[in-house]
């Protein structure tokens, strides 16, 4: 039977990998990093989720008010302009002021429908929903302009809610808080992604001190960042406001 032998330690240095592993493993500022970084992943994650959970929502009670009471209410007008039309020339005031009441009803459900979440999102797609917003500005906005230079065909559907939302609150700060008498959007491809930026001539704002009751600024900036991106957000008193953003186009998965 042959003699064993045992083989001499080895002296071969570790393999560098192996090296900086261990350094990681024991360096308190590179363990609380990676902690960090696990820790912005998993509230980005919820972020995501969460949002995701509003946007089913807002799509649930949109379709479910044009589906129902703005059917109703239409149903009721036109029932009304029948009997209007069968009156020959008479207009019955109460009549009247009924017709007018149910037009605005049916006025305000397409404005919340729209602001809930617009069927053209899901249905035709980014640029037929942002001319709605564009449409429902210019009521309060003498001037508001929109260019787009995006390719035919659909956008990735988190992308399309990014824009819409990025373009929704835009337009509100220009309407609610800057009155504004000018805007323009502006939609564009942009290498990797989508080009989003929205001017107004309104008022502008201390970026220092944005009131509390600013929450679409802040909407803006959370859903860009669960893209990876940072808006670029320029404004000072008396002159006007830019939101300005990239959203790539992969960047918005779940």
């Amino acid at each position: 039977m042959p003699n064993s032998q045992r083989l001499p330690p080895s002296t071969a240095a570790p393999p560098p990998e192996t090296l900086a592993t261990k350094a990681v493993l024991h360096d308190p500022a590179a363990l609380a990093l990676k902690q960090s970084e696990r820790d912005l992943q998993r509230e980005r994650g919820m972020l995501r989720r969460l949002i995701d959970i509003q946007e089913k929502e807002r799509q649930l009670v949109s379709y479910e008010i044009h589906d129902g009471l703005a059917q109703y209410v239409a149903g009721a007008i036109m029932h009304l302009e029948a009997h209007l039309h069968d009156l020959e020339g008479r207009e019955p005031r109460d009549l009247m002021e009924g017709l007018r009441l149910l037009r605005a009803a049916a006025e305000e459900s397409r404005r919340l429908i729209g602001g809930l979440r617009p069927p053209a999102l899901d249905e035709l797609g980014i640029v037929a929903a942002i001319e709605s917003l564009v449409a429902d500005a210019r009521i309060e906005i003498p001037q508001v302009m929109f260019t787009h230079g995006l390719p035919d065909g659909r956008l990735p559907a988190p992308l399309e809610t990014a824009i819409f939302r990025v373009v929704q609150e835009s337009l509100n700060n220009a309407r609610r808080h800057a009155k504004a008498r000018s805007t323009s959007v502006t939609i564009e491809q942009a290498p990797g992604g989508v080009h989003v930026c929205i001017r107004d001539d309104g008022r502008g704002f201390d970026l220092a001190q944005v009131p509390d009751d600013r929450f679409g600024l802040e909407g803006i900036r959370q859903r860009c960042r669960l893209a990876g991106v940072e808006p670029r957000i320029e404004s000072a008193p008396g002159k006007g406001t830019v939101i300005d953003v990239v959203l790539p186009l992969e960047g918005l998965g779940a």
